[in-house]
């Protein structure tokens, strides 16, 4: 099947950048095939684009580590997952793609009252903000944390996710408009 995605045939800038057709197969064992609803832009993917990233696809490859998308066919070997699923994923090259066949163990199922949007704005810093607080260290209530850059999208999350577990949310920002909004989301 002929679909459209976003690609690089060698590393730099955005003048690298391609939309192109390109051909994709039927879902394997243990894999999903999805259809992207909404795609997140994140640094991971100029760094991949640029050739900065430690991860480096074989060239040409298609870019993008976040997404949002529904399931349209599962593979053989495949439970947890049905035709029609919302789900998101990242950190998986690829989704700056229509359709993507991925293995269905990196797959997130959303519940109907995380909109598309945020599913696919927020999968990767939502699961980098629960490792920092609950692998890295698990915040408990009571503790005192600090929050670098506590205004930015990382930040953000985690200044309010620490503050519903009853933590003290100390955080650093560059301006006064930025700390009036950390202090908005939870920042002490």
């Amino acid at each position: 099947m002929m679909i459209k995605a976003v690609r690089i045939h060698e590393f730099g800038g955005s003048e690298n950048l391609r939309y192109e057709d390109v051909e994709i197969g039927a879902p394997g064992d243990g894999e999903v095939l999805l259809r992207h609803e909404v795609v997140g832009l994140n640094y991971v993917d100029i760094g991949m684009r640029a050739g900065l990233h430690p991860v480096k696809p074989p060239l040409p490859f298609t870019l993008g580590m976040e997404a949002m998308g529904v399931v349209m066919e599962t593979g053989p070997g495949v439970s947890g997952f049905k035709e029609g699923d919302r789900v998101s994923h990242c950190m998986v090259p690829g989704a700056y793609a229509e359709q993507m066949v991925i293995k269905a163990d990196r797959l997130i199922s959303l519940p109907d009252g995380i909109s598309s949007e945020t599913a696919a704005a927020a999968t990767l810093q939502g699961l980098t903000a629960e490792y920092l607080l609950h692998s890295c260290y698990a915040v408990q209530p009571g503790d005192t944390i600090l929050v670098q850059a506590a205004a930015g999208g990382m930040g953000l999350l985690l200044c309010q996710w620490a503050k519903h577990i009853g933590a003290t949310v100390l955080g650093t920002v560059s301006t006064d408009e930025k700390a009036e909004i950390a202090a908005a989301h939870g920042c002490d």
